[in-house]
């Protein structure tokens, strides 16, 4: 009798942790300020769709247009994107088949939005060439999708401390920065590793100029894995998110300009240039983007469970 009702007594508190996960999702998924997100996401989608629809129907454009990515990558983002949003009262296996949906879309979409930098560059006189306004309405509003998508993504996604606060990706991310301002770094200084002839990437130091930003990157990349960076951590994880979105816009594209021309027939490197750096830089670029995404998001988690501790001291030492 009395383990019997000692097994009543559990039987409320046994409840599959799975279940509870999924009336948790269905909570949050359900609440007024969740659905007024999903519903910006998805008109955000559909502005994506239609952009991308228009400016296939304009003729007129520059020569540059649509060379970051193909014109169906808007359209099956935004329908993955919508599949991985809208909710519907099916099984659990569902759930995860959306969140797998939802983070395609996130891939496509920051694809579609890649060559948004160079964009920008065109309205200055850093680049002077002409700007391709349908294509960078495209983007544009592909890049605030991005911004939607992941922010539901990560509101649904189940994090836990030892799975998704791991430092490795900063130093992942470290080693991938450092080709760019190594080789750069090299030439700066009269090496001619990779080039077919001496100063074909430039003399004096303005090759290694052009390396400051990785050179940054990576000092970042150890900061975020850092126990005491020293630094504000809403500094830290701005600088983080804004490298995480600028190499993303042209890290996905480059690398895929890499694989198209690897079918074609191989890959060409600029003149008087060997074709395995480019290769190397663009392959870099593309798993940096991933790799100091990840860290900025371990450093937020591992941060903010810092910050919870810490105010949970106080209450612990009265009682």
């Amino acid at each position: 009798m009395i383990l019997t009702r000692h097994k009543k007594q559990q039987l409320p508190q046994s409840t599959p942790k799975f279940g509870n996960e999924q009336n948790m999702e269905s909570d949050i998924t359900n609440s007024s300020g969740n659905k007024f997100k999903h519903w910006i996401a998805l008109a955000l989608c559909a502005a994506v769709l239609i952009a991308g629809v228009l400016k296939l129907l304009i003729v007129d454009r520059p020569d540059n247009a649509d060379s970051f990515a193909p014109g169906w990558i808007s359209l099956a983002s935004s329908v993955l994107a919508a599949a991985g949003i809208i909710q519907f009262n099916i099984g659990s296996r569902w759930l995860h088949v959306q969140r797998v949906l939802l983070w395609g879309a996130i891939l496509l979409m920051v694809w579609t939005a890649n060559g948004l930098p160079f964009d920008l560059l065109r309205l200055t006189p850093l680049m002077p060439q002409e700007t391709d306004w349908p294509g960078m309405a495209t983007r544009m509003l592909a890049l605030a999708a991005v911004v939607m998508l992941a922010r539901i993504a990560l509101a649904r996604q189940k994090y836990s401390e030892p799975n998704h606060t791991i430092k490795w990706y900063g130093y992942a991310a470290f080693i991938l920065a450092l080709p760019y301002p190594v080789l750069r770094t090299c030439w700066a200084f009269g090496g001619s590793i990779g080039l077919m002839q001496q100063g074909a990437a430039g003399t004096g130091f303005a090759p290694l100029i052009i390396a400051i930003p990785w050179v940054l990157a990576a000092v970042l990349s150890l900061l975020l894995v850092s126990k005491r960076p020293r630094l504000p951590r809403r500094l830290l994880l701005a600088a983080g998110w804004t490298a995480t979105t600028i190499v993303a816009m042209i890290g996905p594209a480059a690398f895929w300009m890499i694989i198209t021309s690897i079918v074609k027939g191989g890959v060409k490197g600029p003149t008087d240039m060997a074709a395995w750096v480019p290769l190397l830089f663009y392959t870099s670029w593309f798993l940096f983007a991933i790799a100091i995404g990840a860290a900025t998001l371990s450093y937020q988690l591992r941060s903010a469970s810092a910050n919870v501790n810490i105010g949970k001291a106080p209450s612990l030492v009265s009682n």
